[in-house]
């Protein structure tokens, strides 16, 4: 016949009366733990170096390419390309920040400290004590590991790639945040947060302009290619329009005592031609301006709202916080631990019983 166990209101009471007895009993210990907890928790707070945020807003500004400033480019066989440029439409650029590319220009890029020009990757290796884990390695090429100032990226060793990596992927999980502040505003922000004052300042700083470069150089890269073509089309012109004028010299100067009509043929001609390039000339001059003009117009706006400003924005784990902290985890595990204890002798004390 099979047995059913009701567990009635009075057996809980009972249950938690002899669990709380029991806690009660060990409370010294219990103690003992929070002590200790509050005691490492207050520690950490000397321990844990504070953290600098910068904080660098921005503002887009694009315009369209305008019928106008197509329908010259064609007259010249040239094209705009497409009014979004595909990949590298506006709010692309949010994801252009956070590309591993630009975060390796940006701690590449020389900065000027205290008179010394220095790259953002090195100081963020001496920061965060890169340097003084290879000092111990075993791997002889670890050891003598540099990023020089002048070096091109690439002709970095598969050693300065490994490490340049790890760092990269560190900053972009970490330590690097971009976001639009809203989808009606084309205002957005990114921060950088790390253990050295001036690494996120000017980390982020180089950081936005590079991305600012490559940007507007990719948005306008094909309108710019077929203006500088339009100005060499311009110069060959120009040329050629020179050279007429020095040969109906030369013309003029040996038909000067000539007294056949047919030799002021060439003379003629070659008036003719002077005309037509010298319209052509001045036609492309001008169009070549208001190319210029509305190229410069369209051309995207990366304007900054607010630079970081030191002193920079410090958090620093304090030793209010470590002690609560640290008294509270400890608490917990302690009565978890002892909990875990007491269900433990409960449970054998039942399998006695039932032997």
């Amino acid at each position: 016949m099979e047995k059913t166990e009701y567990i009635s209101l009075n057996k809980l009471i009972d249950s938690y009366s002899s669990w709380k007895h029991y806690l009660l009993s060990v409370k010294y210990i219990i103690l003992g733990f929070i002590a200790v907890g509050a005691a490492i928790g207050t520690s950490a707070s000397f321990l844990i170096p504070p953290q600098y945020t910068a904080n660098l807003s921005f503002a887009i500004q694009e315009n369209d390419k305008s019928s106008g400033l197509s329908s010259l480019a064609s007259q010249f066989g040239f094209s705009l390309g497409g009014s979004d440029n595909g990949a590298f439409g506006g709010d692309n650029l949010y994801e252009l920040l956070m590309s591993r590319a630009l975060v390796e220009k940006a701690l590449l890029s020389p900065v000027d400290i205290d008179g010394k020009k220095e790259n953002l990757l090195n100081i963020y290796l001496t920061t965060y004590k890169y340097n003084n884990e290879w000092k111990t390695s075993s791997n002889p090429k670890l050891r003598e590991l540099d990023y020089p100032i002048d070096q091109d990226r690439k002709t970095f060793t598969r050693s300065q790639d490994s490490v340049f990596k790890i760092v990269c992927e560190e900053i972009l999980l970490k330590r690097l945040t971009v976001k639009k502040r809203s989808k009606k505003l084309s205002i957005g922000d990114v921060s950088f947060t790390s253990q050295n004052e001036l690494l996120s300042k000017l980390f982020v700083e180089n950081l936005m302009q590079e991305t600012s470069s490559f940007y507007v150089d990719t948005k306008t890269k094909l309108a710019r290619s077929n203006y500088l073509k339009l100005i060499n089309q311009t110069d060959s012109i120009k040329h050629e329009y020179e050279n007429a004028l020095a040969a109906r010299a030369g013309l003029a100067d040996q038909t000067m005592n000539s007294v056949r009509q047919s030799s002021t043929v060439g003379l003629i001609k070659k008036q003719t031609d002077i005309q037509i390039l010298a319209g052509t000339y001045i036609e492309m001059k001008k169009n070549l301006e208001i190319m210029k003009l509305s190229l410069d117009k369209e051309t995207p706006l990366i304007e900054i709202i607010d630079n970081p400003v030191l002193p920079l924005e410090k958090h620093k784990f304090g030793k209010i916080k470590g002690f609560i902290l640290g008294s509270m985890v400890s608490a917990f595990l302690a009565i978890l631990v002892f909990t875990s204890l007491y269900g433990y002798k409960k449970i054998k004390e039942y399998n006695g019983a039932g032997e």
